[in-house]
């Protein structure tokens, strides 16, 4: 039988911890975002400061990640300048094909506000870790 996403998520943090988490103690958490800087979060009714906090890095001001997009129905204005360095022509021609962007994204400023909601990991409710920021459906 094909082990469950949570459960494989789970084994793979109680592995890469080793004895710093003890086993069968760690739990999933939801906190409020109460201000940025200095970070605090309520979590369970109590307010817990930046020091006790490890936080995922795609949610920290400047994280910045590789992307390669590519596709073949691109649409949208397209200004080309081209040139010869002999100055004898200066014409180009594009008859369909494939774009393919390689770029890094930054993130612009910090990801978390006050008043958001996160989902925090802790084994002891003195370290907790920032697993991403969520969202309640509808």
């Amino acid at each position: 039988m094909k082990e469950d996403p949570f459960s494989g998520l789970y084994r793979t943090m109680m592995e890469a911890g080793g004895k710093a988490v003890p086993a069968g103690n760690a739990r999933l958490l939801h906190g409020t975002v109460l201000s940025v800087a200095p970070l605090k979060i309520d979590v369970a009714g109590t307010t817990q400061e930046a020091e006790r906090f490890y936080i995922s890095h795609q949610l920290v001001s400047g994280h910045a990640e590789k992307l390669t997009v590519s596709g073949s129905a691109v649409s949208g204005a397209l200004d080309i300048s081209a040139s010869c360095g002999n100055g004898s022509h200066s014409s180009m021609t594009i008859s369909g094909g494939t774009v393919t962007l390689n770029a890094v994204a930054t993130q612009d400023g910090p990801v978390l506000k006050a008043g958001d909601e996160v989902l925090l990991l802790t084994a002891d409710d003195q370290t907790f870790y920032i697993l991403d920021k969520v969202v309640r459906c509808g």
